[in-house]
C-alpha cells in the first residue's frame, strides 16, 4: 500500500468519524428550523469557511463557466442527502435511519460498474453483504429479529432515496475530478451548492426569528457546517480522488461504531457486549475492502 492511498484511508476514517456525530446533531436540530433552512446554513457557512481558506492559499479565482458547473454538478449528490436526511428525521428515528443507510455501498459498487465500467470481485461482495450484517448487528444490539420488526415509513422512503444520491456521490466526484487542488475542488463545490440552495429557500429566509434560535440548534448548525461539512467534504474528496467508490463507500459501514463512540463521550452508558460480534464483523469486511484491487 502506498503512502497515497493509505493517506486516503486515513482521510475516509476521519471522514467517517465526523459523519457519526452529524446524526446526533442532525436528530437534535431537526425539528428546531425548517429542513432546507438548516442544510442552507451549514452549506452557507461551510462556503464562507472555504472562501477564507482559498483566499488564504492564493487559490480563490472565479473558474470558468464550464467548471462551475462541473462543480454544481459534483454538489448535488451529498445536496440531495442531507436534504432528505433532515426532511426523513422530523418523523423518522435515527435507528431507522442508521439501518437504510447500511445499503450505500452495495448501491455505490452496482453504480460504479454501470457508470465507471468497475469490475467487481466475489470477495469484495462478500465484504459488503458482511460489512451490512455488521453494521445491522451493531445498529440492533445483537439482535437482528429486530430487522425483520422495523417498521418503515414514507420519511424513511424520502432518507433511502437520499441514499441514492450518497452512493453516487464519490462516483460523481471521480468521474468529474480535472486534477484541480482539492480545497479549490471541495470550496467550489460548497459555494456552487450554497447558491443553488439560496435560490431555492430564499422566500423562507425572511419568515425566520432569528433571535429566538436557541444556542443549542446554533451549536448543531455549526457542528454541521464546519466538521460535518466543510471538513468532511474535504477529506471524502481527497479520498475519492485516489480510492475507488466501493471502498469510499465501505467506510458507512464504521459510522455505527462512531455513532456509539461518540454517545460514549457524551456520556452515554454502552454494553459492548451487545455489539461485540457486529464490530469483528464490520472491522473484517474493512479488511477485505481495503485490500482487495
Amino acid at each position: 500500500m502506498t503512502t497515497r492511498v493509505l493517506k486516503a484511508h486515513l482521510q475516509m476514517l476521519g471522514f467517517t468519524a465526523l459523519l457519526g456525530g452529524s446524526f446526533i446533531a442532525s436528530a437534535t436540530i431537526s425539528n428546531a428550523l425548517p429542513p432546507m433552512v438548516i442544510t442552507w446554513l451549514r452549506y452557507a457557512i461551510a462556503s464562507l469557511f472555504f472562501v477564507v481558506l482559498l483566499v488564504s492559499q492564493g487559490l480563490l479565482t472565479l473558474p470558468h463557466y464550464r467548471d462551475l458547473g462541473r462543480y454544481t454538478l459534483i454538489s448535488l449528490p451529498p445536496l440531495l442527502y442531507f436534504a432528505c436526511m433532515i426532511f426523513s428525521l422530523q418523523t423518522t428515528s435515527a435507528i431507522n435511519s442508521s439501518a437504510l443507510y447500511t445499503t450505500v455501498p452495495l448501491m455505490s459498487m452496482v453504480m460504479s460498474v454501470v457508470f465507471l465500467n468497475a469490475k467487481s470481485t466475489w470477495p469484495v461482495v462478500a465484504a459488503l453483504l458482511l460489512g451490512i450484517l455488521g453494521a445491522l448487528l451493531i445498529i440492533f444490539k445483537g439482535d437482528l429479529s429486530q430487522v425483520l420488526r422495523l417498521s418503515l415509513m414514507p420519511s424513511d422512503y424520502l432518507f433511502l432515496f437520499g441514499c441514492l444520491g450518497m452512493a453516487l456521490n464519490p462516483i460523481v466526484v471521480k468521474k468529474l475530478h480535472r486534477g484541480e487542488h482539492a480545497l479549490v475542488l471541495t470550496g467550489w463545490s460548497l459555494i456552487c451548492a450554497t447558491l443553488l440552495l439560496t435560490v431555492i429557500i430564499a422566500y423562507q429566509l425572511p419568515e425566520i426569528e432569528w433571535r429566538n434560535i436557541s444556542v443549542i440548534t446554533w451549536s448543531g448548525v455549526l457542528y454541521l457546517a464546519t466538521f460535518a461539512t466543510a471538513l468532511s467534504f474535504f477529506l471524502f474528496q481527497k479520498a475519492c480522488i485516489v480510492l475507488s467508490p466501493t471502498k469510499v463507500s465501505g467506510y458507512v459501514y464504521l459510522i455505527p461504531l462512531s455513532v456509539i463512540v461518540t454517545n460514549m463521550m457524551l456520556g452515554q452508558t454502552i454494553n459492548w457486549q451487545e455489539i461485540a460480534s457486529g464490530a469483528i464483523l464490520v472491522i473484517i469486511a474493512m479488511a477485505i475492502l481495503v485490500k482487495a484491487k
